[in-house]
């Protein structure tokens, strides 16, 4: 009986111990700016040989070739040029693929996208067509919005509300004539925006939990993009 109970204590001892360990690791890992997350993939990376962590791509469109992936929901949708979309100056579509994809959680990535004049684009995400209009989230890369700002902005029953649920202001930034890759990354009830790589914009909302991804263009646009993409995220 006295064995088994130092047995006993033993294991919680090991246990109590084990546990330590583990907060310390992580406490060191928050202390140099490693997230827990990142420490898993570098680990599982070396033992699977890099695929660990790697997103799965779920939709793609390189506009080689025609439209017919996409969903019209208001405006005229423009044309295919030198494989490359060019919506027209008014234009609000989704990506059927997006639709049809059942993932609430992803990233929508816009290559290549070069504004030549007008207000601006958006990126559309957990986005619906409903039979009052489009529902859900559109980020704007919006010179028009003054000084020039990033918005993420939220449409209900086909109409934009007025107040933003988030803006960055970016006077004296490079608006046109720049191909830039504009990515939104939408996980649980927030959203980052990424121009080039680099964060922008962070908004939280938990209005519209799932819907696809598409393209909005306004006020005399003139903009083209080269490939769409859309990936879980891993």
């Amino acid at each position: 009986m006295i064995k088994k109970f130092f047995r006993g204590q033993g294991l919680v001892e090991y246990s109590i111990l084990i546990a330590l360990i583990a907060v310390g690791i992580i406490l060191a890992l928050q202390l140099y700016g490693i997230s827990v997350y990142d420490a898993y993939c570098y680990a599982a990376d070396k033992i699977s040989g890099g695929q660990a962590c790697e997103p799965t791509q779920l939709c793609l469109d390189d506009f080689s070739t025609d439209l017919s992936g996409w969903t019209v929901l208001q405006g005229v949708p423009g044309s295919i040029e030198d494989g490359a979309y060019c919506p027209s100056s008014y234009t609000r579509l989704l990506n059927t693929c997006s639709t049809a994809s059942g993932t609430d959680d992803y990233s929508v990535t816009l290559s290549g996208s070069d504004l030549t004049s007008g207000s601006g684009y958006g990126v559309a995400f957990r986005a619906e067509d409903t039979p009052t209009g489009m529902t859900g989230y559109v980020f704007q890369y919006d010179p028009g919005y003054y000084p020039g700002s990033f918005i993420f902005r939220k449409w209900v029953n086909g109409k934009e509300l007025s107040t933003p649920i988030a803006v960055a202001p970016a006077p004296g930034y490079s608006w046109y004539n720049t191909p830039r890759d504009i990515q939104v990354v939408v996980e649980g009830d927030t959203f980052t925006a990424y121009v080039d790589g680099v964060a922008v914009l962070t908004a939280t909302d938990s209005t519209y939990t799932s819907g696809g991804a598409g393209i909005r263009t306004w006020d005399s646009t003139k903009v083209c993009f080269d490939q769409f993409e859309m990936n879980s995220i891993p």
